[in-house]
C-alpha cells in the first residue's frame, strides 16, 4: 500500500468517514507493520495525539459496561485495551477492538487480578499501627490520636493546631501499601495525594521555621504557600522547596531515578551542592550516580496519570512498566534468564483488573506466567 494511500485511509478514520473495509484495511497495515518490526511515524505530534484521543473515546465506550462480568466480554475489553498499548518500535496507534488475542492470553483472563483501592497504614507518634480501609478503619484508636479532625477510608485530614504547639514535636507516618492510594490534608492546609507503595512522615503539627515533610515512593503536593514558613520535601539525598506550588514527586527507592514535576507556582530542588528552581512545566530529574539535577520540559500525560486513574508508557522499558503495574495490581515480580529488552508505548485506564492488562502485555510478546501474586518473566 503506498504512502498516499495510508494517509487517505488515515485520514477518513480521523474524520470518521473510513467505511468497515477501510477500517479493516487500515488494521491489516498496521499489523503487517508490526509483524515486519518496521515503525511508522504520524506525520506530527498532534496528529498522533488526535488519533489517540480517537483510540480512547471507543475504547472507553467499550470498556463501560464492565460491570457485568462474563467470559466473553472479557475477551472484549482485552482486545480493546491492546488498542493504546504498543510494544517495540511501532508507534502508530490504530483501531484493532475487533483483534482476535491469542489463545494463551485470552486463557490468562479465567482468572481475577483487581486494581488497588483507597486505604494505607497509619502509624502513630507512640509507635501503633492504625488500618485505614473501608473494612478494617479502627476509630477507636483515630479517635485518641491528637491532631486529627476527620477520616474516612480515603482520606485523613488534621486540625490546625499552630496555637497549641507543645515542645516535643510529635511525627506520624502514612504507608499506602502495593496496590493502595490515599489522600491527607496537613495541619497547615496542605493537601498531598499518595500513590501505591509510598510512604510519607510528618509532624502532627508543624512547628518551628519549616514545614519539612520526608517522602518516599510517589506523591502530588497542593501546598498552602508561607513565605515565612517555607515547605520543604526530603526526598532520597534531596531536599524540595516550595514558592506557592502544586507539584508531583516520584522518588521509589527501587527506581535510580527521582523526578518533581511542577504544575503551578515554582519549587526549589536542591542535591548536595547543587540547585535549580523550576517553573510551572517543568521537570527536574536526579539520578543516584551523580549530584546533577537536569531540568526539561514536563510530559504531564506521564508525570501526573496515576493520578488521573490512568497508566501512561511513553518509550519506557518493559522493567519500569513492571514496576508501576506491580505496585498497584500488588505483584512481585521474578525475572527468568534476565530482563526482556522490549520499550513500551501507550496508556491504560489502572481501574482494568490486572490480568486484562497482563494478557495484553502477553498478546503483545511478553512470556510471563502468572502463579497467586507472583508474576514470573521469562526472557
Amino acid at each position: 500500500m503506498s504512502p498516499e494511500n495510508i494517509e487517505e485511509l488515515i485520514h477518513k478514520y480521523l474524520t470518521g468517514s473510513a467505511t468497515l473495509q477501510e477500517r479493516e484495511l487500515l488494521n491489516a497495515w498496521y499489523q503487517k507493520q508490526q509483524t515486519n518490526s518496521q515503525e511508522w511515524i504520524a506525520d506530527s505530534f498532534d496528529e498522533e495525539q488526535i488519533i489517540k484521543k480517537e483510540m480512547f473515546a471507543e475504547i472507553n465506550a467499550a470498556i463501560a459496561p464492565a460491570k457485568v462480568r462474563s467470559i466473553r466480554p472479557v475477551y472484549k475489553y482485552i482486545a480493546a485495551a491492546s488498542v493504546i498499548l504498543l510494544v517495540g518500535s511501532v508507534t502508530f496507534f490504530l483501531n484493532t477492538s475487533k483483534q482476535t488475542i491469542s489463545n494463551d492470553a485470552a486463557a490468562v483472563a479465567a482468572t481475577s487480578l483487581p486494581g488497588g483501592t483507597n486505604g494505607a497504614v497509619l502509624t502513630l507518634a507512640n509507635g501503633e499501627k492504625v488500618q485505614l480501609s473501608s473494612t478494617t478503619l479502627n476509630k477507636t484508636s483515630l479517635g485518641k490520636a491528637p491532631g486529627i479532625s476527620s477520616y474516612n477510608d480515603s482520606i485523613l485530614r488534621y486540625k490546625d493546631l499552630k496555637n497549641q504547639a507543645s515542645k516535643e514535636i510529635a511525627y506520624n507516618t502514612l504507608t499506602t501499601p502495593y496496590g493502595r492510594q490515599f489522600s491527607l490534608v496537613l495541619s497547615d492546609g496542605t493537601k498531598v495525594y499518595m500513590n501505591a507503595g509510598s510512604t510519607l512522615e510528618y509532624p502532627v503539627v508543624f512547628q518551628g521555621s519549616e514545614r519539612l515533610v520526608k517522602l518516599t515512593g510517589e506523591a502530588y503536593f497542593e501546598v498552602v504557600h508561607n513565605s515565612k514558613v517555607p515547605f520543604r520535601v526530603k526526598v532520597k539525598d534531596q531536599i524540595i522547596e516550595d514558592i506557592g506550588t502544586a507539584f508531583n514527586v516520584n522518588a521509589y527507592n527501587d527506581e535510580r531515578l527521582a523526578s518533581v514535576t511542577l504544575v503551578e507556582g515554582s519549587v526549589k530542588v536542591k542535591k548536595k551542592q547543587s540547585e535549580v528552581i523550576i517553573n510551572p512545566g517543568q521537570q527536574a530529574v536526579t539520578s543516584e550516580s551523580n549530584n546533577d539535577i537536569a531540568v526539561k520540559e514536563a510530559d504531564f500525560d506521564s508525570a501526573l496519570a496515576w493520578k488521573n486513574g490512568l497508566f501512561h508508557f511513553k518509550d519506557l522499558q518493559l522493567d519500569v512498566v513492571l514496576k508501576q503495574i506491580a505496585r498497584w495490581y500488588n505483584l512481585e515480580i521474578e525475572y527468568q534468564g534476565g530482563i526482556p529488552s522490549k520499550t513500551i508505548n501507550g496508556e491504560i485506564y489502572r481501574n482494568m483488573d490486572g490480568v486484562q492488562v497482563l494478557a495484553v502485555l502477553k498478546n503483545l510478546g511478553v512470556n510471563y506466567k502468572l502463579e497467586g501474586n507472583k508474576l514470573i518473566v521469562k526472557k
